[in-house]
């Protein structure tokens, strides 16, 4: 279902340790959780990622229109501990767009590595009055933004305890925020109609 597992915070191939799908080798980052990824996205993968899994699987409900799941990549096994849900569609401003969804328990890396952040939280970004929010299972989640490249916008908040990353390409894409996204957690219900497209440029960070 899985190809080979990359570094969550720069996407290097890694060297993983024999009898261990908890953790593995990277040669710039050291020991880290590895992250897994579908070369083609499927319902039926979806289910078994997100069967045992620690942390939400978040989508966008209803989906933009044209848009589709284009990947997903999760870190830890079994019960992932962090889940990426890539989605891809027109642009707000003209263009075509990509938008990673992000949850992961702390110190795993995963979202800071598709901001483009050195560590594994995102720290002190959570000060002050938040950016935006969307409602995330029905909750309300505020989001704050991240400081980060220009071809991108990133935020992070918190939603069931573990952190909520939405990290956009290009930049302007961030106003798919300007109506409240609404997400739901697949591991509730995956629907039979849920759009699913070809592999997306951002699955794998730092690419």
């Amino acid at each position: 279902m899985s190809v080979s597992p990359v570094c969550p915070r720069c996407g290097e191939t890694l060297v993983v340790r024999p009898g261990s799908a908890a953790q593995a080798w990277c040669h710039v980052h050291g020991a880290v959780t590895p992250l897994h990824h579908t070369v083609l996205v499927a319902h039926d993968a979806i289910s078994a990622v997100t069967a045992d899994a620690r942390v939400p699987a978040w989508v966008p409900d209803p989906m933009p229109a044209g848009w589709s799941v284009t990947g997903m990549a999760w870190g830890g096994e079994p019960g992932a501990r962090a889940i990426v849900v890539d989605c891809a569609g027109p642009a707000p401003l003209g263009g075509s767009a990509e938008l990673v969804l992000v949850a992961e328990e702390p110190g795993t890396g995963v979202g800071c590595g598709y901001a483009g952040l050195p560590g594994l939280d995102p720290g002190d970004v959570i000060e002050g009055p938040s950016s935006v929010d969307v409602k995330a299972a029905g909750q309300h989640a505020p989001l704050w933004a991240v400081p980060t490249a220009d071809d991108r916008a990133a935020f992070v908040g918190e939603a069931y305890g573990v952190w909520l990353w939405l990290v956009m390409w290009p930049m302007n894409a961030a106003w798919l925020l300007a109506e409240q996204l609404e997400l739901i957690d697949l591991r509730d219900r995956i629907y039979p109609d849920l759009p699913l497209g070809p592999p997306s440029e951002h699955l794998i960070p730092g690419r």
